[in-house]
């Protein structure tokens, strides 16, 4: 539920397996980012939330904190390193994440884990934004990742590399996006249509009655 008291996504009742990648397609205003932002805690339900079996009583208390690391669309990023971004003052690894998140070439490119992205990242191209939001996602090593939208500033075989890497690592992710070569490599899709889910399964069952949601 939004502040002004609307409802973003209704009646969905969504099941996410350990090391699955579930997508969700819909148009724009169709409930991909408020369905995100309920499992990551940002936003009001009244709905149930589970985790491994037992009820979410406290959302933001529980999830927050290192349960979901949360990519938004248009992520922010720091002034400082690459190093400063993905690490966040925390002792963590960076080259498993940046690796994982594919800007590992990009940022030996800059000048290595200590060169600086600009003020708030000007130095950087939308693709390497979201890419470097992501390595900080996965720095945090949590047990789902919740991604909205992360590749839609990047090539094509970028993205493919990109999907294909997070499968690697065995990462949970619940993601939103419209781009078939994300899509065809989710276990199940979700279909959205105005907040309430319209059909689920994997992409070669659904692109036949929903690819005009696709680009």
């Amino acid at each position: 539920m939004h502040d002004d008291g609307t409802i973003g996504v209704s009646d969905v009742d969504l099941e996410v397996r350990r090391g699955e990648l579930v997508l969700l397609l819909g148009q724009v205003g169709s409930g991909k980012s408020s369905l995100l932002s309920a499992l990551a805690g940002l936003m009001e339900h009244t709905g149930d939330v589970r985790w491994n079996g037992t009820e979410v009583t406290d959302a933001q208390a529980f999830l927050r904190p290192g349960q979901v690391a949360y990519v938004a669309q248009v992520p922010r990023v720091l002034s400082g390193t690459f190093s400063d971004n993905v690490r966040l003052d925390h002792p963590r690894d960076i080259d498993g994440p940046v690796q994982g998140a594919r800007l590992g070439q990009d940022m030996e490119e800059a000048g290595g884990p200590h060169a600086l992205v600009g003020h708030r990242g000007v130095r950087l191209s939308g693709g390497q934004v979201q890419r470097l939001a992501l390595a900080r996602a996965l720095a945090a090593d949590t047990e789902l990742l919740l991604a909205d939208d992360v590749s839609s500033a990047l090539d094509a075989s970028t993205e493919i590399e990109l999907w294909a890497s997070l499968r690697e690592r065995g990462t949970t992710v619940v993601g939103a996006t419209s781009k078939r070569a994300a899509l065809a490599r989710a276990d199940r899709v979700v279909v959205l249509v105005d907040g309430q889910v319209a059909d689920v399964g994997p992409w070669t069952g659904l692109a036949p009655r929903w690819s005009h949601l696709a680009g």
